[in-house]
């Protein structure tokens, strides 16, 4: 049998923890500045009112998330290439940027940082999972 304990320490940290950290400081930096332009801006303050209305705020916050979870994936195959890929790479990964995300919410506020479309919530964690998987399909199988 295999050890999952070893497998987990064995997973390339290296390009997981900067690939979340990056990710969610862009996710962020998006968010705040989203919420200062729409501070600033009648029109733009006018179309995040509407994104942000009960029955779009959950089809935008889902696609977001998984547009965020995709760009994880994009930026841990170019930007930090690990060694090969696996399934349980894709899973270290959500880990990372779920760890990164809870630390920029939290210590968001110290730092003027806003949430808008990402806020930690069900949908943030199913979004974020659905979009690594779903860019790192052909990594499943390995």
């Amino acid at each position: 049998m295999s050890d999952p304990w070893h497998q987990f320490k064995a997973l390339p940290w290296r390009s997981l923890i900067p690939t979340g950290l990056l990710v969610a400081l862009i996710a962020a930096l998006f968010d705040t500045g989203l919420y200062y332009i729409g501070s600033a801006s009648l029109l733009m303050r006018e179309v995040l009112i509407i994104l942000l209305q009960p029955p779009l705020s959950l089809l935008v916050q889902l696609g977001m998330s998984i547009a965020l979870g995709m760009l994880a994936v994009l930026c841990l195959e170019v930007w930090f290439n690990p060694a090969p890929i696996y399934g349980g790479t894709l899973w270290g990964l959500f880990l990372c940027l779920l760890l990164a995300s809870l630390g920029f919410s939290f210590f968001g506020s110290l730092l003027g940082l806003r949430s808008v479309f990402f806020p930690i919530t069900e949908v943030f964690l199913i979004g974020t999972a659905m979009g690594i998987f779903w860019q790192g399909r052909r990594y499943w199988r390995y």
